[in-house]
C-alpha cells in the first residue's frame, strides 16, 4: 500500500522475483532443515527466500485490503535454461516478472 500512495497517478512498478520450481527452490526442498514455511526457505548466510507463483503477485498488488490497487499490465512466468559448459550442468530458473500501473483515478482497479 505504501508503494501505491508513493507513486504518481500513472506511474508504472516493475516487479521480478524468484518464481515457483525454480532450481533453487527444488535444492532447498531436499534439504528440509533450510524450510521455514510453504515456499519460504533461508539460505546458509541466513537471508530468506521466497518463491511466488503469477497469482500471489497479483494479489500482493492488485487486491490488498478494501483500496484499489494497482493495475496489472502484465505478469507471467519467465523460464531460462543456463548452461555451465564446464561442469555439463544444465540449470532451469523461473521468475516471475511483472509491471503494474497505479491508476490515473484513485477509484479505478
Amino acid at each position: 500500500q505504501e508503494d501505491l500512495r508513493q507513486l504518481k497517478p500513472g506511474a508504472v512498478l516493475y516487479f521480478r522475483d524468484y518464481g515457483r520450481y525454480d532450481l533453487a527452490q527444488l535444492r532447498f526442498a531436499s534439504k528440509k532443515v533450510s524450510k521455514l514455511g510453504e515456499n519460504f526457505y533461508v539460505r546458509n548466510d541466513k537471508t530468506r527466500a521466497y518463491y511466488f507463483t503469477e497469482d500471489e503477485i497479483r494479489d500482493i498488488f492488485c487486491h490488498f485490503s478494501d483500496e484499489a490497487g494497482f493495475e496489472c499490465i502484465e505478469c507471467e512466468n519467465h523460464y531460462r535454461v543456463v548452461e555451465n559448459r564446464k561442469d555439463q550442468k544444465t540449470m532451469h530458473r523461473v521468475w516471475v516478472q511483472a509491471k503494474f500501473r497505479k491508476p490515473l483515478n484513485p477509484k479505478q482497479a
